[in-house]
C-alpha cells in the first residue's frame, strides 16, 4: 500500500475519482479501516445518479493527477465491486471478497500462531474508532434567552431640537387707517 497519511486521505474526500482510462467514476467518500493493520485500506466512491451508490476501492494504488484521484481499474470493475454496508465497516470476509474482486492480496498480515503453553494470560485490548461524516446532534446544554432591562447612568451633552411658533409683527402699510371704534 502506498504510504498515504491520514491527513492526505481525509483531504481527498470529495475529490473526483477517475478510472485508469480517465473516465469519471464519482467522488471519494468514506474511508474504511483494515483493523488488522490499523490503517485506512479502502475508500468508498460515490457513484450513480446524485452519488447514491457507493463502490469500494483499495487505497493501495490510488494516485493524484491534476487534482483528481486515479484508480488503476476499469470503471466496470469498480461499479461491479461487492456491495458493503457502510454502517458496519469491513470485516475480514468482506476484505477477502474485495481482494478477490480486484485481484489484490489481502492487506491483513497472517495471524500469529497461538502459543502452545499451558499458562493462561489475559489482557484487555482497547482501540479508538475514527468516525467521519455527519452525526446526529446531541444536546450539550440548555440555553434560555431572556430580555432584561438594564439602566445605565450616563452624563452626555445631547443637542435638543424643537419647533417653536413665533409671532412676527410688521407696521401697517401707509395710508391704511382703520377705524379703531369708539374711544
Amino acid at each position: 500500500m502506498a504510504d498515504h497519511d491520514l491527513n492526505t486521505l481525509l483531504d481527498w474526500r470529495g475529490r473526483t475519482v477517475l478510472d485508469r482510462k480517465g473516465e469519471t467514476l464519482g467522488k471519494l467518500g468514506d474511508l474504511y479501516l483494515d483493523e488488522a493493520i490499523d490503517r485506512a485500506a479502502y475508500a468508498g466512491v460515490r457513484t450513480g445518479l446524485f452519488g447514491r451508490h457507493e463502490s469500494i476501492v483499495p487505497l493501495a494504488r490510488i494516485a493524484e493527477r491534476e487534482g483528481d484521484l486515479v484508480v488503476p481499474y476499469d470503471a466496470e470493475l469498480v461499479r461491479d465491486a461487492p456491495k458493503i454496508d457502510p454502517d458496519t465497516g469491513l470485516d475480514e470476509a468482506e476484505q477477502e471478497r474485495l481482494a478477490r474482486h480486484y485481484g489484490t492480496t489481502s492487506a491483513a498480515p497472517p495471524a500469529p500462531p497461538a502459543p502452545a503453553t499451558e499458562d493462561h494470560a489475559e489482557m484487555i485490548r482497547s482501540e479508538e474508532e475514527l468516525t467521519t461524516g455527519t452525526t446526529p446532534m446531541k444536546p450539550a446544554e440548555r440555553v434560555r434567552l431572556r430580555k432584561v432591562l438594564v439602566t445605565e447612568h450616563v452624563k452626555k451633552t445631547v443637542p435638543v431640537r424643537r419647533e417653536v411658533v413665533q409671532l412676527e409683527t410688521d407696521p401697517p402699510p401707509e395710508g391704511a387707517v382703520e377705524d379703531a371704534g369708539p374711544a
